[in-house]
């Protein structure tokens, strides 16, 4: 367990460089972003690899599930870093959350929390995933995130079925990392584009991107480590 848990303070550690650097915006911390973001998830998914555990089904079933989520969503970070791939990016998270669910399918669960689940993910799509997918057809993607949202419904569901307090924090988490993602990229961009252009109104749009992308990327981060401890555990 040493050497998992290692890599697991690794992980935090590249996760908060990833995300003073989100903070900072400039030049330098780009460069640093496109080192840090990827670093995060490969070491999560390098834990994932050598955690020993004692799950009968571990070796045979769940650890694949686990090892490709996190290939899939290590890959859509590097797709979604700046000036990267945002259908790229959206095709491998979806992935990935597929491989979650089949993942936390094969948990036991109990029939309230499934409730639980269910209830919450028909909120989401009611409000803010009707608003997010009315938004995404102007620009012709509301299929692809319509079925994107209903993968990452259903593997909040699944984890939420679980009943175990990891896995249901980190999937929501997850969801509303995603959820604030297409909101910024989708429903304020297109007002954002129509406001002002003076030198004294730009200052004032930075700070609320900056803190949107800060919290896009603490809550995924953080959703992803909850995850794979859940699992693990």
């Amino acid at each position: 367990m040493t050497a998992f848990w290692a890599l697991v303070v690794l992980a935090a550690l590249a996760a908060v460089l990833d995300w003073a650097a989100v903070w900072s915006g400039s030049p330098r911390a780009r460069a640093v972003e496109r080192l840090a973001k990827p670093a995060t998830l490969l070491a999560l998914l390098a834990a994932a690899v050598v955690a020993p555990l004692d799950h009968t089904d571990w070796s045979g079933v769940v650890r694949p599930m686990l090892l490709a989520a996190l290939a899939a969503s290590l890959a859509g970070d590097i797709f979604l870093l700046p000036g990267g791939r945002f259908t790229a990016g959206l095709v491998s998270f979806l992935l990935g959350h597929v491989a979650y669910l089949a993942a936390f399918l094969l948990v036991p669960g109990s029939m309230p929390w499934l409730g639980v689940g269910i209830g919450a993910a028909v909120v989401l799509v009611l409000t803010v995933g009707r608003l997010l997918v009315r938004a995404v057809r102007r620009s012709g993607m509301g299929a692809p995130v319509a079925a994107y949202l209903v993968a990452i419904c259903a593997m909040a569901v699944a984890a939420t079925h679980t009943g175990i307090p990891l896995a249901v924090v980190g999937a929501w988490l997850f969801v509303a990392s995603d959820s604030m993602l297409g909101w910024g990229r989708f429903a304020l961009a297109p007002a954002a584009s129509g406001t002002g252009t003076g030198s004294g109104t730009g200052n004032a749009q930075e700070r609320p991107d900056r803190r949107l992308s800060l919290a896009v990327i603490t809550t995924y981060h953080a959703g992803q480590l909850l995850l794979v401890l859940a699992l693990v555990g």
